[in-house]
């Protein structure tokens, strides 16, 4: 029965020596040249990615504060056209006015609502079509750095 541990591979490794593998591999690549490479272009072209996240990232904070307000606008005026339509329906005398009176509130609030909701989506779209642009703008500039790094590095 053999007491060698089948997972010792001390053996594979005795005769390995890091230094003779290191300069193997400079050697391997000492004969690779790298082209040209313009940092100051990347670091450039890295810089104006990064505005482009910090004016979208401003312009979605943006709307999302005026959005935000827009929809607190909304639902106080709601809340006070609540009210006024309660009181209508207090001072409505038979079931035949009140019923009218609830059938008017509810086309008006119907109404309401869709404007509202049309307007919100119109301030949704406003800032999608505004970050959109200006991250189409950019893609296109660094699609034109690349090409213009690689022919100068050719």
């Amino acid at each position: 029965m053999s007491t060698q541990n089948p997972f010792d591979f001390s053996a594979v490794f005795k005769n390995f020596d890091p230094q003779a593998a290191i300069k193997q591999m400079q050697d391997s690549f000492s004969n690779v040249s790298v082209p040209q490479f313009d940092a100051e272009g990347f670091a450039n072209s890295q810089r104006k990615n990064m505005e482009l996240l910090m004016d979208t990232n401003k312009a979605f904070i943006e709307s999302s504060q005026a959005l935000l307000q827009r929809q607190a606008d909304m639902i106080q005026q709601s809340v006070s056209e609540a009210t006024a339509a309660a009181e209508a329906l207090t001072k409505s005398g038979s079931s035949e006015e009140i019923s009218k009176t609830q059938v008017e509130l509810l086309q008006t609030a119907y109404e309401k609502a869709l404007a509202n909701s049309t307007e919100i989506s119109a301030m949704i779209k406003e800032t999608q079509d505004e970050i959109s642009e200006k991250v189409n703008v950019r893609v296109s500039e660094g699609l034109a750095e690349l090409k213009d790094a690689i022919q100068k590095a050719s």
